[in-house]
């Protein structure tokens, strides 16, 4: 089934296959849903909730995420491209061997939040959010720009870190990565 240019509202999605063109989705609970096989592109979610849903092996294309919530979401092997999240909470989220191109997270919370072994992970961009605590294992930070997040107790390997943008205060937290002590 394919739906086009359609709005949904204050519902409990329950589809299992489906593609969604140009979409709009406001107040829809997507929560405990498995999307493995729905496909979204061009869609805008507003105030939705994704808790504890599974994304694994999902597309999604050119999507606008507005104040939603994906705590604990399971986004495996998922490809984002071109996405948009803004005030949304990704708290817990598993991004680990999944692709990630040409999406924006602002004002996000993504504390505990796990990126590992991405495939890609290219402009990317963090603007004020929160990825306390978050693993980034095995993914190359080259060109992504963390100055205005809170990237406190972030884990990462020490050869993943070449070329991350941070500002003076977070390269001080960074240097314990790389076993350095500073005193004054």
């Amino acid at each position: 089934m394919k739906y086009t240019d359609e709005l949904f509202e204050n519902i409990v999605f329950k589809e299992k296959e489906c593609d969604y063109i140009q979409c709009v989705f406001k107040n829809v609970d997507f929560s405990k849903c498995d999307l493995s096989n729905i496909y979204f592109e061009q869609c805008k979610f507003i105030n939705c909730d994704f808790s504890n849903s599974i994304y694994s092996k999902f597309i999604s294309k050119n999507n606008e995420h507005i104040t939603s919530k994906f705590i604990g979401t399971n986004m495996v092997e998922s490809h984002l491209e071109n996405d948009s999240f803004k005030d949304c909470s990704l708290k817990y989220c598993n991004f680990s061997d999944g692709r990630i191109n040409k999406t924006t997270f602002c004002d996000c919370d993504m504390s505990e939040s796990n990126f590992i072994s991405l495939k890609k992970f290219n402009q990317v961009k963090f603007d004020n959010c929160k990825l306390i605590n978050a693993e980034f294992f095995e993914t190359k930070l080259d060109k992504i720009d963390f100055r205005t997040c809170d990237i406190s107790g972030i884990r990462v390997k020490m050869e993943d870190l070449k070329g991350m943008i941070v500002n003076s205060y977070q390269a001080i937290n960074i240097s314990t990565i790389l076993g350095l002590k500073i005193e004054d």
